[in-house]
């Protein structure tokens, strides 16, 4: 645990991801090692489940790799997300959604915020195996692959530690600017929850501009679109 909260110090000096730095500052291999491993440990307790047979090393269960890339894409495009919480805001009328909403832009995350993808051949992508690797090191996720009669791997879950938790709860402590994260998941659970990795891919194809992102390209920010329809849906709400 010690050495896992001296090594996430590296988080000071990461871009865009304390609040201290913008995303376009330079990032080293090692930051970015660091940065994506504590992004994906806060998706990854926010969208799993209590686990059937709770233990210290299993307490909660997270359940697909799909839907975990999908979530992963609502954190580091804020423009998306916000796009996918208008959808909410619209359907229920949720005037307090909408100012947290209004809160994106106003602190300009979408370009603070971002932290850019790469179109493939699913959908966004991110080779996630080194920040996993690290969160499996010092024993805060192990990942299970479940595969079906034939050997071939039908999903991926991941099991979350009470060492997990309790670490999370310790870098929001020495650093609260980390609390942007617990509020984004809440954000981002507003959207996610219920639905599977395929739908939530299905609703990012939906955009033009993510549709037509060649592969291998990185997926632009659709910022202007989704303020312009933020505009509409305030003045007809409020």
């Amino acid at each position: 645990m010690g050495e896992l909260s001296a090594g996430m110090g590296l988080l000071d000096d990461i871009a865009g991801e304390t609040g201290s730095a913008t995303s376009t500052d330079p990032v080293s291999a090692v930051g970015v090692r660091y940065r994506d491993a504590l992004r994906l440990l806060f998706i990854l307790a926010a969208g799993s489940d209590p686990a059937d047979d709770p233990a210290e090393e299993c307490v909660k269960v997270f359940r697909a790799e799909k839907r975990l890339m999908a979530m992963d894409f609502l954190v580091r495009y804020p423009d998306y997300l916000a796009d996918a919480l208008l959808d909410v805001v619209e359907a229920e009328g949720d005037l307090d959604l909408l100012k947290k909403v209004e809160g994106i832009f106003d602190a300009d995350e979408p370009s603070v915020r971002l932290v850019r993808m790469v179109r493939w051949k699913r959908g966004a992508y991110e080779n996630i195996a080194d920040a996993l690797a690290l969160l499996s090191y010092y024993g805060l996720v192990r990942s299970m692959q479940l595969k079906g009669e034939d050997g071939k791997v039908r999903r991926y879950e991941y099991q979350i530690s009470s060492k997990a938790m309790a670490f999370l709860d310790q870098c929001v402590a020495d650093h609260p600017d980390l609390v942007w994260y617990r509020d984004r998941m809440t954000l981002v659970m507003r959207v996610a929850s219920g639905k599977s990795g395929s739908k939530l891919k299905d609703w990012q194809y939906e955009h033009p501009t993510y549709g037509k992102t060649l592969h291998g390209d990185l997926i632009p920010s659709i910022r202007v679109e989704v303020e312009k329809r933020l505009r509409a849906i305030s003045e007809n709400l409020k």
